[in-house]
């Protein structure tokens, strides 16, 4: 009888676990994955993550640039540094830019500006593949100034960007 016992109650909840999992399969209410978390500055220890969607929701601007990674001009879409940090109320004097290997840049927070970099999430309007430098990637105006196209400027558009880390 207690072997009977227990396949019921086994088999019982066998089907609740379907009847729960059921409901929630498919859903489009899922949270967003994050791909960038942003720490430092007065985020103390509270990281923030965000999606591509928190991304969009802050701005977005285009840039028309060619780069030295790609062949011809393309049209990169991404939230602009300077309006991320001001949407998060962080300041700093450095941005320690950090890649899904763990490479890391340091920018300095002066290039947070209008005009300035974004962070691009589109190339020609399509999501960045992690294999096309992606998800994430600082894109500055190249063609816009002389003063983007250096050595410098070139070493901190990091791509496959998943952390940034507001140094004071």
């Amino acid at each position: 009888m207690k072997t009977n016992g227990i396949f019921s109650f086994a088999r019982a909840m066998f089907f609740a676990a379907i009847v729960a999992t059921q409901g929630s399969a498919g859903t489009t209410d899922a949270t967003e994955p994050s791909v960038l978390e942003v720490t430092g500055g007065q985020l103390l220890d509270q990281p923030v993550s965000l999606g591509v969607q928190d991304l969009r929701d802050i701005a977005v601007r285009n840039i028309v640039t060619s780069t030295i990674w790609t062949e011809g001009v393309h049209e990169f879409s991404g939230v602009p540094l300077y309006e991320l940090l001001q949407h998060l109320d962080v300041t700093g004097s450095t941005i320690e830019a950090i890649a899904l290997n763990d490479y890391s840049v340091f920018i300095p927070i002066s290039d947070a500006r209008e005009g300035g970099p974004i962070v691009a999430f589109a190339i020609d309007g399509q999501p960045i593949p992690r294999r096309e430098k992606g998800p994430l990637w600082i894109i500055y105006p190249f063609d816009q100034s002389p003063e983007f196209r250096t050595e410098t400027v070139y070493s901190r558009s990091i791509w496959q960007l998943n952390r940034l880390n507001i140094i004071e």
